[in-house]
């Protein structure tokens, strides 16, 4: 994927994020789109640009949340990264793995951000990875799932009609 491609499908996520994700959070359990991409990403590319790409999304995310800045960028770089390790080991086009990997992402993601964002309070940390980030993980998992099949779907379409002629 070239950079424009890459900044556009970005662009496309966080759209997600801020437009669709909210609507359908129920009790701050939502799914992270950009959690999603980073790991997406990190899957195809590998654990380098998955550190990197995970560390620009989640500094791009944090800069609208400026309480905890610098949280989901450390989390998403971690996480990128061995997204990108797993990735290079394993069947990546298989929907049920990749539905396992975004929400073994989310769960590593979120307790890397509350273990910091709870200031290693572990009373507090426990209740919230129970309470918001696991049911969180599970919503990112399906979420991330029927991403990828509508994109999966949506790049069968595109390549169908690139094959075909036009008449005059």
């Amino acid at each position: 994927m070239r950079a424009p491609s890459v900044g556009i499908v970005l662009i496309v996520f966080f759209l997600l994020q801020v437009s669709v994700a909210d609507s359908i959070t129920f009790a701050r359990i939502g799914p992270d789109f950009p959690l999603l991409i980073a790991v997406y990403f990190a899957i195809f590319r590998g654990a380098l640009a998955g550190s990197l790409f995970g560390f620009a999304v989640g500094l791009l995310q944090d800069f609208f949340n400026p309480s905890g800045l610098g949280l989901n960028a450390l989390a998403k770089s971690i996480v990128g990264h061995l997204a990108g390790r797993m990735g290079a080991q394993t069947d990546r086009d298989n929907p049920l793995f990749l539905m396992a990997v975004f929400g073994a992402a989310s769960l590593a993601h979120d307790f890397i951000y509350l273990l910091f964002f709870t200031q290693f309070n572990l009373g507090k940390f426990i209740i919230e990875w129970l309470a918001v980030g696991v049911p969180s993980a599970i919503y990112t998992a399906v979420a991330g799932g029927v991403v990828h099949a509508l994109v999966a779907v949506l790049l069968s379409e595109a390549v169908r009609h690139l094959g075909k002629t036009r008449s005059f």
